[in-house]
Formats: structure tokens, sequence, C-alpha cells
């Protein structure tokens, strides 16, 4: 009886950890919106291509212990300058049970946007062209309160004009069964830098006008998001998302001290539920 108590366990405990393996989700955004508030302008330099910030689609896909990414821009990921890609960096908020208050509202410094209360995030994966030790010494020396809810991809791998980065549950702190079609995402892009300014981890800040290497059309204070592009609203690629994401990053204030912030107001972005 134990015997046929412990094979009937087994089996129940490999049933539930695939349960969910192989749920694939897609997320499309409107082309042409990588504007931020809806007036943001690529910087000069022809190194950063007109629509590399630009997000199309993220497909995200249940390998059972991993976690699939697929992100996909409006231009070829480039190879020129970065450790192992140019301009891009990606950050994907997690909400893993859609309780208000229960995680984080605010997100990854130099970032510059805050999370609603009511998607507080429990890790969020940071996605960027530069090597291992130099984004944990960054993220140590900026965000060390943070450290631990901030998951770097085990692989990633530029196709294309796509970015694939593959994410074990294990560093998300996940059952294996989880239902990934239950969270919420907050996908956005940054423009990557490996100079970046005291408190910003690896990402350029906009400012005012465009520059050689920094978008224009914000503040230079540090106030306004350093957002390019996000997911919205039901992620169906419709065009009136793009006039969400313009609202929805478009809350801002800013004093033109950089370092001073008390006059700063940060805008709150939603994340997207599919389920």
């Amino acid at each position: 009886m134990k015997y046929k108590s412990l094979v009937i366990f087994l089996i129940l405990t490999f049933v539930s950890s695939y349960l969910f393996a192989g749920t694939k989700l897609e997320l499309k955004d409107p082309k042409g919106d990588d504007k931020g508030p809806g007036y943001y302008v690529y910087p000069t330099d022809p190194i950063y291509v007109a629509g590399s910030f630009d997000l199309l689609k993220a497909e995200i896909e249940d390998k059972g212990e991993e976690i699939d990414f697929k992100i996909t821009f409006n231009a070829p990921v480039t190879f020129n300058w970065g450790d192992f890609w140019d301009v891009q960096q990606l950050q994907i908020y997690l909400d893993f049970d859609k309780v208000e208050g229960s995680g984080r509202t605010e997100t990854i410094p130099g970032t510059q946007v805050l999370v609603d209360p009511a998607n507080a995030w429990e890790k969020v994966i940071f996605i960027d062209p530069h090597t291992v030790p130099k984004i944990n010494g960054e993220i140590e020396l900026k965000a060390a309160s943070m450290k631990n809810d901030i998951v770097l991809p085990s692989k990633i791998k530029p196709i294309g004009k796509s970015l694939k980065a593959t994410v074990k549950k294990a560093d998300l702190g996940v059952k294996k069964n989880a239902d990934i079609s239950t969270w919420g995402y907050g996908i956005m892009m940054l423009s990557a830098t490996g100079f970046p300014g005291d408190w910003c981890v690896l990402m350029r800040r906009v400012n005012e006008y465009e520059g050689q290497h920094r978008f224009g059309g914000g503040a230079d204070g540090a106030g306004d998001p350093n957002v390019i592009d996000l997911f919205v609203d039901n992620a169906d690629g419709s065009d009136d998302e793009a006039a969400i994401q313009y609202n929805m990053l478009d809350n801002w204030e800013s004093g033109m001290d950089p370092v001073d912030t008390s006059a700063d107001k940060l805008t709150v972005i939603k994340l997207v539920y599919l389920k």
C-alpha cells in the first residue's frame, strides 16, 4: 500500500511539474511608437538605427524548468561596440500574484518610472549587452537593496531583429508548475551604455535635446522616464496602444538638477495581464 501511494505521489508530482510546460504567450506592440511619451527623438549617431528601439513582439514560452523570452524589434540587432550587442537594454518586470502592494513599485535605478501598486512586481529580468561581472558590479553599487529581485538570464542569443533570453525558474523563485499565463509583464526598452550616470544601472538618460548618444525630448533633470518603448494594455498591437503608452509615460515632472530630485515626479506604468 505504501509503495502504491508513493507511485501515485511521484506520478502526480511529475504531471504537475510539466502541466504548463509548452505554454506560449505572445505580446504585440504597434510599429513606430518608439518615442517614449510620444515626443522622444533618437540620438544623432548613425549607430542608433531607426526602429532599433521599437518593440514589435514578445514571445514567451514555458520550457519546464526554464522560460524563453524572445523580444523582437523593428531593426536588426547590431554588433559594433557592445560586449555582446550595441544599444538595447530590456527590463522585464514580473508580477506573480496579482496582489496589490505585495511586491515592489520602484524600478531599477535610472529607469525613472514607478509601477502601479496594483501591479507590484516580485522579480525583474535584466537583459543588457555588457558582461555579467560589469552588470553585477553596477547592481551592487547602485541597486543593492533590490539585487535579490534582479535576475540575469542564463543565456542570451541575438537573432536577426530579436534577442532571445532564457531564464531559470529556480532563479525566479517559482515552482516548475507555475502558470506563466497568469503573470503580469512589464517589458520596457531603454538605451544601454557602458558609461552611465552615477545613479543609472547601465542605461542612458534622455535629455532635453538629442545628442550624439542621447535621446532628446525629456529633461536635463531626473524626472523624465528613460523608457523608449513598452508593451501596454492588452498588448495586441492595435494602433490605440501607442496613445495609451504616450499617456502612461507622459505624467512626469522634473527639476533641473539630476542629483537633487525633490522637485521630480515620476510617471506610473501598468503591467500587461493576458489572463
